[in-house]
């Protein structure tokens, strides 16, 4: 279990402005932004790896992604 503590007041109002007191909602918009920026950071590593011509053959890379993302 994971405790995250906002000291701000500006993001607090926005977060009680959109969610109130819908907590499962945030913690599951939450844990799909988190989701989605492991996302993009793989693969901006994916297109760094194949401009230095590090690559892998097509079905390889889809049973990869697929490993990683649907456990």
């Amino acid at each position: 279990m994971i405790n995250i503590t906002i000291d701000n007041p500006d993001i607090e109002q926005i977060l009680q402005q959109t969610y109130g007191n819908n907590h499962s909602r945030l913690i599951k918009e939450f844990s799909q932004f988190i989701h989605a920026e492991k996302i993009k950071d793989d693969i901006g590593i994916s297109i760094r790896q194949l401009e230095q011509g590090e690559s892998v053959k097509l079905a390889d890379a889809f049973t990869q992604v697929k490993r990683k993302y649907e456990e």
